[in-house]
């Protein structure tokens, strides 16, 4: 992208307040995790301990600042995806929580690590993965769970919204779905994310 991608703009947003705004919909306490001071306007900053160690350092410490039994760690590089969904999942994942399941994923197909919802508790063996060696996002937060006996599911959006092989269905369709999850990585991106947001009279 040749730029830090927090600060990118999409209809006259930086991504990062874009991020910050859905989930102050339904989130108790929102913070930025990482080490840039200047983006202290949209949100308290959590720093990392770590250094290029990847997303992981981010929930770590995350997961060290955070107050609530649960912590949602999402990327500011895909901002279709929408707030409901969010809540959504946060809803469902909390109420299997109660049975065992400690780190949960969203996807659509496959798993998006950078989307992810954990208890608090999984700090503890999340860090001792980190000093391990361990860096693969996904590695780690299953491994979290499973090291105290936990399980990790992922939520794709049709188990949210409902099957969309029933005839009530009125969930969003296939390609929306995979719009919602378009990651921003170059400008040509960035320039169709906010054709698309325009063509349909949306903000991100």
């Amino acid at each position: 992208m040749g730029q830090d991608k927090a600060l990118l703009r999409l209809g006259g947003r930086p991504l990062v307040e874009i991020a910050v705004e859905k989930l102050r919909e339904f989130c108790a306490d929102v913070s930025i995790a990482g080490n840039r001071d200047d983006l202290a306007v949209y949100a308290p900053v959590v720093r990392e301990q770590r250094v290029e160690f990847g997303p992981g350092a981010g929930v770590e410490a995350g997961l060290k600042a955070c107050t609530q039994p649960w912590a949602m760690f999402i990327p500011v590089d895909v901002p279709l995806v929408p707030a409901e969904l969010l809540r959504l999942w946060c809803h469902e994942a909390l109420h299997y929580g109660k049975t065992g399941m400690s780190v949960s994923f969203l996807g659509f197909t496959e798993k998006q690590p950078a989307f992810c919802l954990l208890r608090r508790e999984r700090l503890a063996s999340f860090t001792r993965l980190l000093d391990g060696g361990e860096r693969q996002l996904e590695v780690l937060l299953n491994l979290s769970a499973s090291a105290d006996g936990d399980a990790s599911w992922m939520y794709d959006e049709w188990e949210l919204y409902g099957n969309p092989k029933h005839s009530d269905y009125q969930g969003p369709d296939e390609a929306t779905l995979r719009r919602w999850f378009k990651n921003v990585n170059s400008p040509e991106d960035l320039a169709r994310v906010d054709a698309i947001l325009s063509r349909e009279g949306q903000r991100a």
